[in-house]
């Protein structure tokens, strides 16, 4: 799955720390932001002040975060060089309109919250969620996911997408905001 347009909330991650019309300060120039897991990103302002920090040998500096499920994060924003050609891709594909909270998952799925999904769940993970509580990994690791995250559509948008491999996303109001490669339509049994 790919998402093609940057809402105008959305903003990437170095640029929450600051509004978009701000200048920099003098503090945030002292930070810099390091993208690794399990790295305290205000080391570095911390041996600024002090320098005589750096020379502790075995100081460990953990952050409270933790690796996403499946050891790397899952996002699927398409970069904004990306998105005119992506967009003019979509409206060749057959259309999904999406319901207010199938919108929510497109966010959750492409900003990584559901990692390690890359889209809407197969029908492999959608029954291993439904029955197991959870999703064996290629490498044989399990991951909780205890909530199935399906797309669900009805008859007539099945026949619109047909024998087609891949779908455009529709939102309610009508804009193209992303699109599913290789879907796998199926049943769900109640």
């Amino acid at each position: 799955m790919s998402l093609l347009i940057r809402s105008s909330s959305y903003v990437s991650h170095l640029t929450l720390f600051q509004p978009r019309n701000s200048k920099p300060s003098s503090f945030t120039n002292q930070i810099s932001f390091v993208s690794s897991f399990n790295q305290n990103p205000f080391l570095n302002l911390v041996y600024k002040r002090n320098p005589i920090m750096q020379s502790v040998s075995k100081m460990t500096v953990k952050s409270s975060l933790i690796d996403p499920d499946g050891g790397e994060l899952v996002e699927l924003i398409v970069p904004e060089s990306e998105i005119g050609a992506k967009r003019a891709e979509s409206e060749t594909m057959p259309k999904v309109k999406l319901t207010k909270i199938d919108l929510e998952w497109v966010h959750v799925i492409s900003e990584g919250w559901a990692s390690p999904l890359k889209g809407f769940m197969r029908e492999d993970e959608y029954l291993q969620s439904l029955h197991f509580n959870s999703l064996r990994l290629k490498n044989g690791t399990f991951v909780n996911m205890s909530l199935p995250i399906v797309l669900a559509i009805d008859e007539e948008t099945k026949e619109q997408i047909g024998s087609s491999k891949n779908v455009a996303l529709v939102s309610p109001q009508g804009d193209i905001i992303g699109s599913l490669r290789s879907v796998e339509i199926y049943n769900l049994e109640n």
